[in-house]
């Protein structure tokens, strides 16, 4: 092991040395050698409950002995002796042999008698600490000005399992790691930490009957809404009091916003009786198209006054509103505004962009024409708006977006100090131009592990990951707001991982995390599952599976069978060095799936790019590959739901559109004599297949 590793990977701040420095013996044999005591106040909603609840469970997983809880007091008098707490024997609790220690959740009168308190925590803050026959954990305060966090004591109760050897690798029972073991110890500790990311958020998306066309998507997979729900509910189920994001340490409120028509609640009214509000189109109007997403003059300053004085009467009827969005819509068919007072707003010495020019608004038909940014055009809108608002209501935050034609820090201009910039790209230098022109509250709102939603083939971004947030991290940011997870965990699933991990943690190096993400989920099998995501972390930036989907696959010199052999190798040592270990050999058959899965996506793009080219392809075997990902994707859909997300998958790959000059759009079947091959137990994938022909013989073709 690594020296200094769990330090290093946790960073977590010791405070001197322990007040006693021996171990606390939790489980010993099959006998219960603790309890776990809760304040007098916690009820069944308290998160001191929570925490005590989530410890007993786990525990009991861990060595099938069950702690009880009690209130403090239940146990009557107890007292300090020499640096112990000292139960009297006719308050011990039932089941628990000799003299026991003690699990103090909450703010406790032993933990303060023991001199153990939350002094110096934030919000959202943590203590764990061992003194005596006890461990305490407490939390950090729960709310300041802007900012509530409830799990502190929840997140030490986290961190006293994850330094007992537990991890939650991804949802469900094959994701989370605890150790088997019949004696439960707790090396001496004091670790006192306060998370420097106050809002901790990726969202978590999955595919909802809402979206779109999703009941046409499920019917072509066989299978009903309700079904479908069902299979998704028990995949991502926790078996334990908490789920995988709450397990992450997830969480924390900021003031947050999106999209909202640059602040314009009342845009039909407007459009009706001020057109000239509007976005100037290419074709001399001010159409837009419908008003599902609008554009605006953000030179006009009626339009200017409107907004501000709506914002003030909002904030006059609710006094404890403290942030309104600014930020433009996202998307649409209409172009930004040509009208000469808007581009009298845009620098000539701008950065380059490229803005759309629709034929009309509502028409998809449109060109490029080659630009400058955008950025000190809405900066002045927004500027105008703050100051109008802040002169009625000098604490309102205004939140703006740093994205699209937008994304640039502004050239002349400096941005008014209530204003809350959410910057959506990844780039350094960006963010600290916007932190020089004057950006004081900033935070990181990127689509970054959106990088594969259109394909869902197998990539790692852990070292970027880690960089990003530790640069990000120490340059002001305090909260995150990251798209998405699409639910590929047999793909994605570390990059998910460490994202989550990094929120809590944002020191941590991408070293370190794929290699407490092997050693705890794989044990013998640790150095290959290392090897193999170190892999794959070269071969994503080097773009074999395309990490910008819009770019496609591109290759370099290594050909896709030999890649293919060499992380099938590596996976395999790691099955054979897990023995009989059956929970390590179905998280590596877990992984080659995603493995297997992204070989035959490649396979098929191959195919369809040379197609597309002109290059002659075999057709018969393409159609046999096109009918393998069909039931490849019903397999999943039914029996391996986490692994891939195939109806969202399917919606965002508009139904592998890609392969359309193979004649490969559908994942239904060419040939209804196939149909027997679904919900047929004699068919389907194992996560044992080692190539496509094995997948092939899986189904029976």
């Amino acid at each position: 092991m690594r020296v200094g590793f769990l330090i290093a990977s946790q960073l977590l701040m010791v405070s001197g040395q322990a007040p006693n420095n021996s171990p606390v013996v939790l489980v010993d044999g099959e006998q219960a050698a603790s309890v776990v005591v809760v304040p007098d106040a916690a009820d069944r909603r308290s998160i001191e409950l929570e925490a005590a609840n989530l410890i007993v469970s786990v525990v009991e997983r861990m060595s099938g002995v069950r702690l009880p809880i009690l209130h403090e007091s239940q146990l009557g008098s107890a007292r300090i002796e020499r640096g112990r707490v000292v139960v009297e024997s006719n308050n011990r609790p039932e089941g628990v042999a000799g003299e026991f220690a003690l699990l103090l959740v909450g703010p406790t009168r032993l933990a303060e008698s023991l001199g153990v308190g939350a002094e110096g925590l934030g919000v959202g803050g943590m203590r764990l600490a061992t003194s005596g026959n006890a461990v305490i954990l407490l939390g950090g305060p729960t709310e300041a000005t802007g900012h509530t966090d409830a799990g502190g004591v929840r997140y030490a109760a986290i961190e006293l399992l994850e330094r007992l050897g537990c991890r939650y690798l991804w949802p469900g029972e094959l994701g989370l790691v605890i150790p088997q073991t019949q004696r439960i110890v707790v090396p001496s500790l004091d670790i006192t930490y306060t998370p420097k990311i106050g809002r901790r958020g990726i969202r978590w998306r999955p595919f909802t009957l809402r979206e779109g066309d999703a009941r046409q998507v499920l019917q072509s997979l066989d299978t009903s809404p309700d079904r479908w729900q069902r299979t998704w509910t028990e995949a991502v189920d926790s078996p334990i009091p908490v789920s995988w994001d709450v397990w992450q340490r997830l969480g924390g409120e900021m003031p947050n916003f999106g999209h909202a028509g640059a602040g314009l609640r009342d845009a039909q009214w407007a459009l009706d009786r001020h057109p000239e509000w509007f976005a100037l189109q290419t074709d001399g109007t001010r159409d837009q198209g419908g008003i599902a997403r609008w554009r605006l003059c953000k030179s006009n300053e009626e339009l200017i006054d409107h907004v501000a004085q709506d914002i003030i009467r909002r904030r006059n009827e609710d006094p404890s509103l403290v942030l309104v969005s600014l930020c433009p819509n996202d998307g649409g068919y209409s172009t930004w505004c040509l009208c000469d007072d808007c581009r009298a707003l845009d620098p000539p010495n701008g950065p380059p962009v490229t803005l759309l020019l629709f034929e009309r608004a509502g028409s998809s038909r449109r060109k490029e024409m080659p630009y400058v940014s955008l950025t000190d055009r809405l900066l002045f809108y927004w500027n105008s708006i703050a100051e109008r608002v802040t002169a009625e209501h000098p604490d309102l935050l205004l939140g703006v977006s740093a994205y699209s034609r937008f994304s640039d820090p502004p050239v002349e201009r400096r941005l008014h100090p209530n204003l809350v910039v959410r910057y959506v790209r990844s780039d350094h230098e960006g963010w600290k131009g916007w932190q020089q022109a004057g950006a004081k509250r900033i935070f990181w709102r990127p689509n970054i592990l959106l990088i594969n939603r259109r394909h869902a083939k197998l990539q790692s971004i852990v070292g970027q990951m880690a960089d990003h947030v530790s640069f990000f991290a120490q340059h002001g940011m305090t909260m995150t707001d990251i798209s998405s997870i699409t639910h590929h965990w047999s793909t994605l699933g570390l990059t998910y991982y460490a994202t989550a991990r990094l929120n809590w943690n944002p020191h941590m190096s991408g070293d370190e995390i794929i290699a407490d993400y092997a050693r705890h989920g794989f044990g013998p099998g640790a150095e290959f599952i290392e090897r193999y995501f170190q892999r794959v972390e070269q071969l994503t930036a080097a773009g074999r599976w395309g990490i910008d989907e819009d770019e496609g696959d591109r290759r370099d010199a290594v050909s896709s069978g030999e890649i293919m052999a060499e992380l099938r190798g590596l996976l395999n040592a790691a099955e054979r060095a897990a023995g009989d270990d059956r929970t390590i050999v179905q998280r590596v058959a877990f992984l080659r799936m995603g493995l297997n899965f992204t070989e035959l996506q490649d396979v098929l793009d191959d195919m369809a790019q040379r197609a597309a080219a002109g290059e002659s392809v075999d057709r018969d075997r393409a159609t046999r590959l096109i009918d393998l990902n069909g039931l490849v994707l019903r397999d999943l859909l039914h029996r391996h739901p986490l692994a891939i997300h195939v109806p969202s998958l399917i919606r965002q790959s508009a139904t592998f559109a890609r392969w359309r000059s193979l004649s490969g759009r559908r994942v239904w079947l060419s040939d209804e004599t196939l149909q027997d091959r679904i919900d047929n137990p004699r068919y389907g994938l194992t996560g044992r297949e080692q190539s496509i022909e094995d997948m092939l013989q899986a189904f029976g073709l």
